[in-house]
């Protein structure tokens, strides 16, 4: 009986200390959030586990004020705006070192469809690629992003 007790006793400290250990364990931090619109609602999920996952973002704010958050993200804020009339462009921005590089291409189109623009980031670690849809007469804007991080 006695070992019994000591056997339960040691069962009981060890899962305590496995639960303690556990609950100290942190989420993988969400590799999406950087990139969520404010208020937006994220819906479809691709892949969850790296080094692809993606996601959708829903918002009822118009395509312009949704291009110029993600032109605000791509630019890191530097005033830099595209050439009046161009839809398309590559963006280059960072030191002469190679891992603090971002290079965007970015595309904008409107026709009487829709609204399309793409953004794709390369940086040393990964590439982010944000799509952002609206169709004719449509208030709903679709967002999708994919981070690849490789």
């Amino acid at each position: 009986m006695k070992g019994m007790l000591k056997w339960s006793v040691g069962s009981v400290v060890l899962l305590g200390l496995t639960v303690m250990l556990v609950g100290q364990v942190k989420p993988p931090k969400d590799p999406l959030a950087e990139w969520a619109y404010p208020k937006a609602k994220r819906g479809k999920e691709g892949t969850t586990q790296p080094p692809l996952v993606w996601t959708t973002f829903t918002t009822l704010d118009s395509f312009e004020k949704v291009w110029d958050f993600y032109w605000g993200k791509v630019t890191r804020g530097a005033p830099v705006k595209p050439a009046p009339g161009a839809m398309s462009g590559t963006l280059y921005s960072g030191p002469p070192d190679p891992k603090q590089q971002v290079i965007c291409a970015h595309f904008h189109n409107v026709s009487p469809a829709g609204k399309l623009g793409i953004f794709v980031i390369r940086e040393f670690n990964r590439t982010v690629s944000v799509t952002i849809t609206q169709r004719a007469k449509e208030r709903q804007t679709l967002i999708v992003v994919a981070v690849d991080q490789r």
